[in-house]
């Protein structure tokens, strides 16, 4: 009987399981060019909308000329009105997102990621080695910035602090 592996679902904060079998995977919409056996969670990344606000002229202004002086002067002023229009920048997105899985996070693992979390600013506590809470919050927060709401460590935010460095897939 093949493995089975868990994927966390960082906007359900659900657990399932699936069997190491590629037509399952691609039925739940798993990239095929990744491994199977490797962990991933299922995110959706928030549109962005971009909100437009603007001024319509409805009358123009009214010029005159004032008998004292010849000079033009305004007689009535121009009349606007406030039109507000929303843009979407980017649709929701659902993804994977390769993690690194829980038991391969060793405490010199964890304590390097709160190093590298304290040395961005995102971290102001002892490195413990620990999956604590104010850990998972500052991964949130920083996982958040890339558009993916998880307190896990990615792949990709893990090559980019150094803490891997790189990735073999094997087919």
């Amino acid at each position: 009987m093949p493995p089975i592996k868990a994927v966390f679902y960082a906007s359900l904060i659900g657990l399932a399981a699936f069997p190491h079998d590629a037509v399952y995977g691609q039925s739940l919409g798993l990239p095929t060019a990744s491994r199977m056996d490797a962990c991933r969670i299922h995110y959706t990344a928030p549109a962005i909308v971009e909100t437009v606000t603007k001024q319509v002229l409805i009358k123009p202004e009214t010029l005159g000329t004032n008998p004292q002086t010849g000079q033009t002067i305004v007689v009535a002023p121009a009349v606007y009105r406030t039109e507000t229009e929303q843009k979407i920048i980017r649709a929701r997105q659902q993804d994977w997102a390769d993690i690194i899985c829980s038991q391969d996070q060793s405490v010199v693992f964890i304590q390097s990621l709160q190093r590298a979390l304290a040395a961005r600013g995102h971290y102001n506590a002892v490195a413990t080695g620990v999956m604590d809470e104010r850990t998972k919050r500052a991964l949130r927060k920083v996982q958040k910035k890339a558009g993916i709401n998880t307190a896990e460590v990615t792949m990709d935010l893990a090559e980019s602090y150094g803490l891997i460095t790189h990735r073999i897939f094997t087919k």
